[in-house]
């Protein structure tokens, strides 16, 4: 039974237990099911983060095929907040009962926003009840005005987040990204509504998928899935190595304890046969930890969006580069949909990467950056001449 794992295998094993070894997942539903979640993002520059990891392990999916199971009554996914804003399977909504527990004693305090706003969250309701789910902006009040904090959200707006939090509130789809609200029962089937899940079961389920998304992890790794304090994890973790859900094994180079998952105890390394070629989301879980990057793959990663321009290095949308079972570059997208061409704003390889292995590297990258621009169904694909790998990528499709 496996004790320890070299650095290689722990690489290994995180790219296939995350699904991007290879082909293995075929539909949205498989990726998500892996998951247990997918992070949501509304930057739109080359395509919004939720699709973005189905296309890395599915290839040219149609779009739809996530947009379909979202919305209206009884949706297969539902939004919630797993990791950041996400969609979950509405079968696994009342695993998140403890969470919206903790918001909810939050807001049962004297001098919470709650109780100093309860009419205006009472009217909030009273109009839910009387037309049906209902987009922010359809709210017709006067404290439906944006104000300086929380985003310059209004108080209908926070009021509606917050009560989302708490599972007073579902959302129930979008209509042009904007968040649908709706009170449960307007949404949600009476098996779920009915459904009572103890919290520390439900914990000890949600870590335990979280462990084998990770295949071997820190209890820091373990807890980013759902983005909570790895202080708070550690008694769950302690937990699922009772149960023998992980176990305690040391990995080469690390530091910090290490939990292997049961499924991946007698592994054979040798079926892990990595041969993707794929941009990766910022929010993908192969990188979405930047210190989990860095210490298994080497690769320092931030995402750009937030440095003003004159500071960035790689590119505002820069996004990591799989080749196989390495993180090779970080390449810049961006769709420009007015002139239907797909921009390589910039493209930049990796500074340890011998001049061979960029040659080699930038045959299937240029592949891929084609594929990308069908998949986006743009005409075009310009590749600018900034970053060492440019030149390289130009040369492939010339």
């Amino acid at each position: 039974m496996t004790d320890s794992l070299s650095a290689k295998q722990a690489r290994l094993l995180a790219l296939y237990a995350c699904g991007l070894d290879s082909r293995q997942d075929k539909s949205v539903l498989d990726v998500i099911t892996r998951f247990g979640m997918l992070q949501i993002d509304s930057v739109n520059v080359f395509e919004r983060a939720h699709y973005m990891p189905l296309f890395s392990r599915l290839g040219a999916f149609d779009k739809n095929d996530l947009d379909s199971l979202t919305g209206g009554k009884n949706p297969t996914l539902i939004e919630y907040w797993a990791h950041q804003a996400s969609f979950i399977k509405t079968e696994d909504f009342p695993l998140f009962d403890w969470r919206m527990q903790w918001y909810r004693d939050r807001a049962a305090k004297p001098d919470s926003f709650e109780n100093e706003n309860k009419k205006l969250i009472d009217w909030i309701k009273a109009e839910l009840r009387a037309n049906g789910p209902m987009t922010s902006s359809q709210f017709e009040h006067e404290e439906n005005t944006r104000k300086g904090s929380w985003w310059g959200w209004s108080n209908v707006k926070r009021s509606l987040e917050r009560m989302i939090f708490q599972g007073e509130l579902i959302a129930a789809g979008r209509q042009n990204f904007s968040r649908i609200y709706a009170l449960p029962e307007q949404v949600l089937p009476k098996k779920i509504l009915n459904k009572s899940v103890d919290h520390h079961s439900a914990q000890m389920k949600l870590f335990g998928n979280a462990a084998k998304l990770m295949g071997v992890g820190t209890v820091r790794d373990i807890a980013n899935v759902y983005c909570i304090y790895p202080s708070d994890a550690k008694p769950i973790v302690a937990d699922l190595v009772q149960l023998g859900i992980v176990k305690e094994v040391t990995v080469e180079g690390w530091k910090e304890k290490a939990y292997l998952h049961r499924d991946f105890l007698n592994f054979d390394f040798k079926e892990i046969k990595p041969s993707l070629t794929t941009v990766l989301s910022p929010f993908d879980p192969l990188t979405w930890q930047r210190e989990r990057a860095l210490r298994i793959f080497n690769f320092d990663y931030k995402i750009e969006i937030y440095t003003p321009e004159p500071k960035r290095i790689y590119g505002y949308y820069s996004l990591p580069t799989l080749h196989k079972d390495k993180l090779i570059a970080r390449i810049d997208l961006k769709s420009d949909r007015q002139n239907k061409t797909l921009l390589v704003q910039s493209a930049w390889h990796e500074k340890d990467l011998s001049a061979k292995e960029v040659t080699q590297y930038s045959k299937p990258v240029a592949k891929h950056m084609k594929d990308i621009q069908k998949w986006q169904k743009l005409e075009d694909l310009e590749i600018k001449k900034k970053g060492n790998l440019a030149l390289e990528l130009r040369t492939h499709l010339i």
